[in-house]
């Protein structure tokens, strides 16, 4: 990859060393009129980015800063009730203080002449999560593995916000954006929710209001049957084991159902899809699909406790590269040769494997090898050819390690891999003692 920061098209970074620096929008004045769009002196306001319930977001430049930022201003359809005016302003204010670096900072806060609050926040260059799925297929190992790398960083901010006694309360791939250098920032805190203290309007706050809240494919059980005191940290573990759900196949916990209502109802009663059937298509590893089950567990008490808990789950898995892809064969189906070249190893899933050598035109039998079983790592450690043939006997399943993930995997371009080759190498040369004497296996 090229140095972005030699590409000609940057922006250089300039200085004109004045302020305040009169700026005029870039809307239409009737447009502007129409909707009520602040205009503060300083910002150079564009076309609406994007748009929420009660929000939108527009991108502008700070003329005092010399800087883009991002305007979020509530609709003038809301900005005389008191209610989403409060609302609006406590979103600012919480994500004011949740300063980290997943989570997008809140740089002023304020109310136009016309009464509209208003606040800016740093302009995240980048794509939403949610299109970042769709550019990748379920099962594959750069989804599995860079979506999980996503979800850490997310858990990031989440932990830190729960540090601060804040649940975010609508995690969705949406919400989630991925920047164009490896950035994830968690956005839209709109729905977000004190658990250790209280707004200035108490009970009467939009976080504190009964009924449903979230988007109703990731949303938590408790969060679905709409009681906001039933709502913790596990609310938010919850989200996250959704969007590992839709990362490991494709939809969300409670499936495909185009309907929300019907999404709603299977959420409020906790009815949450099979994992594993999900993940049948697509081969995905045991491991990482029971965390994803964990934290979609319909109680509370059955997830993990906590967002790092999860997190450490994840990272694990992650780290011990068991995210592997698969191969089938049919019955029959030759898997390698005797003499070629050991560019693989194979865990057996489902099925069983035959493995042979052939002498003077009599297949001998080395071995039958069953589900769990491991076959084709001497070669492979030992950049050696295959030392006998492997058939499928049934419908086979195979987990595939590369050189890559093996050396990943086992640190063997290390010491460790000095180690592991000097004992495969005593085993080959013990092998080949065997077959030099003339014996045969029973």
């Amino acid at each position: 990859m090229s140095n972005p920061f030699k590409d000609a098209s940057i922006e250089s970074v300039r200085v004109i060393e004045t302020i305040p620096v009169a700026a005029t929008s870039n809307l239409p004045a009737s447009v502007v009129a129409a909707e009520n769009i602040p205009t503060p002196p300083h910002l150079v306001i564009s076309r609406e980015l994007a748009r929420g319930g009660m929000g939108h977001v527009h991108p502008a430049m700070d003329c005092n800063l010399l800087r883009n930022v991002a305007l979020k201003r509530l609709d003038k359809a809301y900005a005389s009730k008191t209610f989403y005016r409060d609302s609006f302003i406590a979103e600012a204010q919480m994500n004011g203080q949740l300063e980290h670096p997943n989570i997008v900072p809140v740089h002023e806060l304020a109310v136009d002449q016309n009464g509209v609050p208003y606040f800016t926040m740093k302009l995240v260059q980048g794509i939403p999560f949610s299109d970042w799925l769709a550019e990748r297929d379920p099962g594959t190992i750069e989804r599995v593995e860079g979506g999980i790398e996503v979800l850490l960083k997310v858990c990031d901010a989440l932990a830190y916000a729960h540090h601060r006694g804040v649940v975010h309360r609508d995690l969705k791939p949406a919400n989630i954006m991925v920047g164009d250098f490896g950035q994830v920032y968690l956005m839209d805190w709109g729905l977000a929710k004190l658990i250790r203290g209280e707004p200035a309007s108490g009970a009467n706050a939009l976080m504190n209001a009964k009924g449903p809240v979230g988007t109703p494919d990731f949303m938590a059980p408790e969060q679905a049957r709409g009681n906001p005191k039933d709502v913790d940290e596990r609310s938010d573990v919850f989200g996250v084991g959704a969007l590992l759900f839709e990362v490991l196949t494709g939809q969300g916990p409670y499936g495909q159902e185009p309907d929300q209502r019907k999404t709603l109802e299977r959420a409020a009663a906790g009815t949450v899809i099979s994992i594993d059937a999900a993940c049948e298509p697509f081969g995905v590893a045991k491991r990482i699909r029971a965390i994803a089950e964990r934290a979609t567990q319909a109680s509370p008490d059955a997830r993990y406790s906590s967002i790092t808990e999860m997190q450490d789950a994840m990272r694990a898995f992650l780290h011990g590269g068991m995210h592997l892809p698969r191969k089938m064969f049919a019955p029959g189906e030759i898997i390698f040769r005797e003499g070629d070249k050991g560019d693989a190893a194979y865990m057996i899933v489902a099925g069983r494997c035959r493995a042979y050598r052939t002498a003077n035109g009599v297949e001998e039998t080395l071995n039958v090898m069953e589900p769990g079983e491991a076959f084709g790592e001497m070669a492979l450690i030992l950049f050696e050819p295959r030392a006998a043939t492997v058939v499928a006997v049934d419908a086979v399943t195979v987990l595939v390690l590369d050189q890559v993930v093996m050396n990943e995997g086992l640190g063997l371009s290390g010491w460790t891999g000095a180690l592991v080759r000097a004992l495969a190498q005593r085993f080959s040369d013990l092998e080949q003692m065997v077959r030099s004497s003339g014996l045969r296996r029973t």
